[in-house]
């Protein structure tokens, strides 16, 4: 596996976890504007770390970091919104 390939995953799962707990903090009834509000906001973290990475000496930026950023964000948001749903309706079920 190559350095970049590893460097992807690594955007992806960083951002994956930052996602997750973002995703945490949102709950229903403004669920969907407000997961893709998030997603905006994260997407525009993303792509200003890209380009403050511009200004590093031995980083550049890439534009499939920032799609790797992008998907981890969005895989995040989705699993802790999937793992939330899951709880309520375990809690809300009768015994």
């Amino acid at each position: 596996m190559s350095a970049s390939s590893i460097d992807k995953f690594a955007h992806f799962g960083l951002y994956g976890v930052l996602g997750f707990l973002v995703g945490r903090t949102i709950r229903p009834p403004q669920l969907g504007p407000s997961i893709v509000k998030a997603l905006l906001v994260l997407a525009a973290f993303g792509a200003a770390d890209e380009w403050h990475q511009r200004f590093i000496s031995g980083r550049s930026m890439s534009v499939w970091d920032w799609v790797a950023d992008i998907a981890g964000a969005f895989t995040g948001l989705l699993l802790a919104q999937l793992l939330l749903s899951l709880a309520r309706a375990r809690r809300d079920r009768p015994s």
